[in-house]
């Protein structure tokens, strides 16, 4: 197979002829069970045009160009817009909870930033509450969330929620 691709539990395959990779299905079945004892999920075998994309890892690959998936723009600001509610209820983040923040937005910062998205990155950072700019700054062309060096002293110092 010279096109494929290959993560973990997760690959995919492409080629040009369909009925080859139908005929492959079972010999693949085969040696996951043998060899790895895997066995593939029934309801996630795709066989379709490689012009509608493939769908791998939170991408979508298609000739040429490598989009961010939908399914993760939509978990990136459903993070944010979490984070925005968790700040007006506690209005106060302690040192975990800021570690848990910078975590779970550099996550998917890290994610995107391998793909075009820098236009993306901007426009949904934007939606990050304001008082988050007062701990934070972002740094590498909207690539990563980076804590304030004044905080990271004051914290040290004191054993205390940040804020």
């Amino acid at each position: 197979m010279k096109h494929y691709g290959r993560y973990v539990d997760d690959f995919v395959m492409i080629h040009p002829d369909k009925e080859y990779l139908k005929s492959i299905i079972p010999v693949l079945k085969e040696f996951l069970q043998t060899h790895l004892s895997l066995q593939l999920h029934p309801e996630k075998v795709y066989l379709q045009h490689f012009s509608k994309g493939v769908n791998f890892l939170g991408v979508v690959i298609k000739p040429y160009r490598i989009y961010i998936g939908n399914r993760t723009k939509g978990c990136f600001y459903q993070k944010i817009r979490h984070w925005n509610a968790f700040i007006r209820e506690k209005r106060r983040l302690t040192k975990e909870d800021l570690e848990e923040f910078l975590s779970s937005m550099n996550s998917y910062l890290g994610l995107m930033k391998h793909f075009q998205t820098y236009k993306l990155r901007k426009k949904m950072l934007k939606n990050l509450s304001a008082y988050f700019w007062n701990y934070v700054y972002i740094s590498g062309g909207y690539g990563k969330i980076v804590l304030k060096r004044r905080l990271i002293k004051t914290n040290q110092q004191a054993k205390r929620p940040l804020l």
